[in-house]
């Protein structure tokens, strides 16, 4: 018996297969058809049948998204097992999901963070178009573009898209393991040199510290915060472990500072006021203890003797378990200052110094202070090691990047000040006499043989 059914065509006079269609109305291709389960209306549409097919002019689609691409790639996820449904879910719901679960366990600052990222995902107009994709729909090209737009027309840095991309890449691990979808699209690396992130804080150099410090010391105004300074540029603390110090964490008979907490400022949405609470140090190697000069003792002492008697301020932990008072540092109203005081602080002495010093400072932060620290005492040969454990570093890797900043004439006079004596080389030169020897032969040099040092390991 003949087929009466009139055979579908595109525009191009192609036949179109089952459940594909042309409408002149939007000019689009469809292909529709019904879920065999749950018999829900499934919808693909594109501009161009086949990946071969011109997308055409002033129509906004990505390669990879004709209408046979979206056929095979919808059959994958089917065999994949790939909730199709949870595929329907937008991007912004997936980043609301994974905050939801993730929250339970996860710092205050980090809970902050999630919910920054969310307002940002529905709040900036580039955003918003990623925001409502579905996330069966995102694929790396468009996360890509989308993050690079995000940096050109919105001016994002490269530090804040990198965080964004950091939870929308854990977002999509999560709905990668619900089989929500086939790959994560935020699985990529962005390079620093193309979001403008090519810059770093250097550490001080020895001339400009002592500069810097001895202005402080003398200034009618910021002398008040030169033991401070004195102390961050000789111990390379946190700005939050510093401020979470108090006197009970000084032990003068170990000498040695017993860092166990930061003193954080967070402001809480529901009462609307800056709230101030403990947290343990930021990694698993943080709680330690940190060795002080005979400098650094004086200053702590001179701090402790001379710090205001106040009416002090019991500030709790998130789970309201532990507790600690009496904070080193107070500002001018008697509150415990936090680290954006300490921030202040720098780049106001630092702007007062340049404005009088025709030979200007670089900018100034509580973390350069740090990596001044870490960068002199790797310049002095404090091994890798040790100098992960004062430091705090999660891993030995974020201490050896710091021995790349070392500077040439320090790497010169540490290794002349091992050598002379004795720690590195083998004996002393004496220049050896030539002697005409005709018993040997050690025959031709084979250059097509590789040398041994040719070979890395």
């Amino acid at each position: 018996m003949a087929d009466n059914k009139k055979e579908r065509k595109d525009p191009k006079g192609r036949t179109l297969r089952k459940g594909e269609s042309f409408t002149y109305k939007r000019g689009r291709l469809v292909y529709r058809f019904k879920e065999t389960i749950d018999h829900k209306t499934v919808e693909f549409t594109s501009y161009t049948l086949t990946p071969k097919d011109p997308i055409p002019k002033g129509v906004r689609q990505h390669k990879g998204e004709s209408l046979r691409d979206k056929e095979v790639e919808y059959d994958i996820s089917k065999q994949n097992a790939i909730d199709h449904k949870g595929g329907g879910m937008t991007v912004l719901e997936l980043m609301q999901k994974f905050s939801a679960i993730r929250s339970k366990d996860v710092r205050e600052t980090t809970r902050k963070g999630y919910q920054t990222q969310l307002n940002l995902m529905q709040e900036n107009k580039t955003a918003i178009q990623m925001a409502s994709k579905r996330i069966r729909d995102v694929n790396a090209v468009d996360a890509e573009e989308w993050m690079m737009d995000l940096h050109k027309v919105e001016g994002r840095s490269y530090s804040s898209l990198h965080t964004l991309k950091g939870m929308l890449h854990q977002s999509f691990i999560m709905a990668k393991k619900a089989r929500w979808v086939i790959d994560n699209p935020f699985d990529f690396s962005m390079k620093k040199k193309a979001y403008g992130g090519t810059k770093t804080r250097e550490a001080l150099s020895r001339h400009d510290t002592e500069r810097f410090l001895d202005f402080v010391q003398r200034d009618k105004h910021f002398s008040r915060y030169f033991d401070g300074f004195f102390i961050l540029f000789n111990t390379g603390l946190r700005i939050s472990e510093f401020c979470g110090l108090t006197p009970d964490d000084i032990d003068f008979n170990q000498h040695v500072i017993r860092v166990r907490r930061q003193l954080l400022r967070v402001y809480n949405e529901e009462n609307s006021i800056n709230q101030l609470y403990i947290e343990e140090p930021k990694t698993a190697n943080g709680t330690r203890i940190v060795p002080m000069s005979a400098g650094v003792e004086q200053a702590f002492r001179h701090v402790i003797d001379n710090r205001k008697a106040i009416k002090e301020t019991i500030v709790w932990d998130e789970l309201h378990q532990n507790s600690a008072t009496c904070f080193l540092w107070l500002d001018k109203n008697d509150q415990y200052e936090v680290a954006q005081h300490w921030q202040n602080h720098l780049r106001w002495a630092r702007d007062k110094f340049n404005k009088i010093y025709k030979d200007e400072l670089p900018p100034i932060s509580p973390h350069v202070l740090r990596h001044t620290f870490c960068s002199n005492c790797a310049s002095a040969g404090m091994s890798p090691k040790t100098l992960q454990m004062i430091m705090g570093h999660s891993s030995i890797e974020f201490t050896l990047n710091v021995y790349t900043h070392i500077e040439d004439e320090d790497i010169v006079q540490s290794f002349q000040y091992l050598s002379e004596r004795g720690k590195v080389g083998f004996g002393d030169y004496t220049a050896s006499q030539i002697v005409p020897d005709d018993d040997e032969d050690e025959g031709e040099v084979d250059l097509n043989e590789e040398a041994d040092d040719d070979d890395e390991e």
